[in-house]
């Protein structure tokens, strides 16, 4: 899942749907698809928006192109542009990245399943043992039954998931959505290799605004 994080005094205004454009320097490379900014201060807030466009070009383009040249005159917008990266210049090359609003309980159910499945498989690889990232996205109240029928708790999923050091990626096919209620879906999918098995997860929304896991299953299949 595509992450980038964000000062605190611009998350409500993404969140209000009226920041819809972040300006990266030699940062991670960001595509098309579903985002979810993170509170640069409190790793456990985040937004989810879905990336529409990134465009390269030199900073003292970026102001004509925004239409903001009367708000940015270069001095303006190089110094702001410096409290976050001190070495950049004029003529450094940005990325302009162009994102919707929040994908929230409106979100169209193609978007919703492109993003639930993004977030689903963050689950099955790198930020599968990153424990900030499982509490950003395990709601409060997460119970998982286990494909071999055990019960697991919120913190029990947290402790074995980010010390587990040896258990390869999983292979996830075949998704599907549910619709069950206003901010409330089910994602039923199929894990491949020696175990393989048929999962499904309930996503709900937080007041926050952001899709979290409030409890998955797992049942071993032959196929």
């Amino acid at each position: 899942m595509q992450t980038l994080p964000i000062v605190p005094r611009l998350l409500p205004e993404v969140r209000a749907g009226h920041k819809r454009h972040t300006i990266r320097w030699r940062e991670r490379a960001i595509s098309p698809g579903p985002l979810c900014y993170i509170n640069a201060d409190d790793p456990h807030d985040m937004v989810n928006v879905w990336v529409t466009a990134v465009v390269a070009m030199p900073l003292t383009a970026v102001a004509e192109y925004l239409g903001k040249s009367d708000e940015w005159p270069d001095s303006v917008l190089l110094e702001g542009m410096r409290e976050h990266y001190p070495a950049i210049q004029l003529d450094s090359v940005v990325e302009v990245i162009h994102h919707s609003a929040p994908l929230g309980r409106e979100t169209g159910e193609d978007v919703l399943l492109t993003l639930l499945t993004h977030l689903e498989c963050s689950l099955h690889h790198s930020q599968r043992h990153d424990r900030t990232w499982l509490e950003a996205i395990l709601h409060p109240h997460f119970t998982e039954i286990t494909r071999s029928g055990v019960l697991v708790t919120r913190d029990e999923t947290l402790d074995a998931l980010s010390e587990e050091s040896t258990a390869p990626a999983l292979r996830a096919s075949d998704f599907q959505l549910l619709i069950t209620g206003h901010g409330c879906a089910t994602l039923i999918y199929r894990t491949l290799g020696p175990h393989p098995a048929l999962r499904s997860s309930c996503w709900v929304m937080s007041a926050e605004g952001c899709w979290q896991m409030i409890f998955h299953q797992g049942t071993p299949t032959n196929e």
